[in-house]
């Protein structure tokens, strides 16, 4: 094949990519599924207003329900109030005030570590990792670590380093290959998530950290954007709420979703490496910062966090989770317990099925995430549905029993491990 041909064989291929999506939100589209706008005039939370019906909303990733917390509003209005409603400059030269008091907390809530706050998870992802990676280290990537993480791939490939992507949850696998690697390349990367956005399912925290203590040329990059909150001391998620961050490590705290805040924290084991990412990172010099709206509000989420109030909601969360796997257990939907993520799939399989099961959901007053390619595999379509502190047991045991009815043949995911046939449907499900 000539350079010319390889390279329209590769237009194609992403030609073909982008018309799959396109024809699949056009479906997802025309049954009110995506793209909405809620037409509520006040939000509670539970429901939604979408073409004149109340729906309660199981697409909410604000698991302990605080965006409603009156201390959170409180804290975003007084900032407004005393800083206006922006602080227009880089943080490359000055940071708003609030800024200090944030980043102070969000420290104390991961045990001292050294934390810095970008605008958003992919933002922080765009200035960490071209800086933390150097053209002399190989990178794996766990199949299903989240896209924003995956976006940057390419930076790291023209740097100069070695990437690789893992099946999902193989640490057994990424040992292997890291020993390999190691032999040929100064450090070795592994980037993953702590809860997987799609199926829910968690990393071995403990596994994770004896791969680090066995490979010290092996560093963990650890997106834990759906562990905040819900999940661990001070609501440090699944891997800093349970250990200090490991030497090896720098871990990102999500901070839009069970948070209820705005952007990012980086965790990192040491200052350095920290003023590293903060003097060198692209979007953390060219990017306006978080304005104070949303500053106040991330200070009075963590001041809950920090509380004996907080683990009273994450055991609230747990109750209602265990009552949806009751009711799935009971439906036939669940054969075996789960992980306490609140992120429940059920796959269908077909990208039509999956968009009908969805669409007589809604028509029955329930919205959930219709997830197709590329957040999925083709052919692994399914209902993805976020439970949090506003729904009722109520909600979620009727929910469940809704989707017995529209959904009969789907399961709900119950492992972590896919099942592609070969290396090429491996490289196409990680391409999303």
């Amino acid at each position: 094949m000539t350079a010319l041909s390889f390279s329209r064989s590769i237009r194609a291929g992403h030609e073909e990519r982008i018309s799959t999506m396109l024809a699949t939100a056009s479906r997802l589209r025309s049954h009110g599924l995506i793209h909405r706008t809620a037409e509520d005039r006040r939000l509670d939370g539970r429901t939604l207003r979408l073409d004149g019906q109340q729906v309660l909303n199981f697409a909410s990733c604000s698991y302990l329900g605080l965006e409603k917390d009156a201390r959170l509003k409180r804290g975003a209005c007084e900032a407004v109030e005393r800083f206006g409603v922006q602080f227009s400059s880089s943080r490359a030269y000055v940071s708003a005030p609030l800024y200090a008091e944030y980043e102070g907390l969000l420290s104390r809530m991961v045990g001292g570590a050294r934390v810095i706050v970008t605008q958003t998870t992919s933002l922080g992802h765009m200035a960490a990792l071209p800086v933390l990676v150097g053209e002399n280290d190989a990178v794996l990537f766990d199949l299903q670590v989240h896209n924003s993480v995956q976006a940057v791939l390419p930076t790291l490939r023209s740097i100069g380093a070695h990437c690789e992507v893992v099946p999902h949850g193989r640490l057994d696998r990424v040992a292997h290959r890291a020993r390999a690697l190691a032999r040929r390349h100064e450090r070795v990367f592994f980037l993953c998530d702590g809860v997987y956005s799609m199926h829910g399912d968690v990393i071995d925290t403990g596994q994770l950290y004896a791969l680090l203590e066995d490979n010290p040329r092996l560093f963990a990059y650890v997106d834990d954007s759906h562990g905040v909150a819900w999940k661990g001391r001070h609501g440090a998620g699944v891997v800093l709420g349970e250990r200090a961050i490991h030497p090896n490590m720098v871990v990102t705290l999500g901070l839009s979703k069970g948070f209820a805040g705005a952007g990012a924290a980086f965790v990192f084991p040491d200052p350095e490496l920290a003023d590293r990412v903060f003097t060198c990172g692209s979007t953390l010099i060219f990017s306006g910062p978080l304005q104070p709206a949303q500053l106040g509000a991330g200070i009075e989420a963590a001041k809950i966090c920090l509380s004996d109030e907080l683990p009273a909601l994450q055991e609230g969360l747990q109750s209602l989770i265990e009552e949806f796997d009751g009711a799935a257990l009971d439906a036939g939907l669940l054969h075996a317990a789960q992980l306490p993520s609140p992120i429940r799939f059920i796959e269908i399989g077909d990208e039509d099925d999956a968009v009908q099961a969805g669409a007589a959901l809604k028509a029955a007053g329930y919205f959930v995430n219709v997830a197709v390619f590329p957040a999925v595999p083709r052919r692994r379509a399914g209902l993805r549905i976020m439970i949090n502190c506003h729904h009722t047991k109520t909600d979620v045991r009727e929910l469940v029993r809704e989707i017995a009815r529209v959904a009969p043949s789907g399961r709900l995911r119950r492992d972590s491990t896919p099942t592609p046939a070969g290396m090429g449907e491996l490289d196409e499900a990680a391409e999303g």
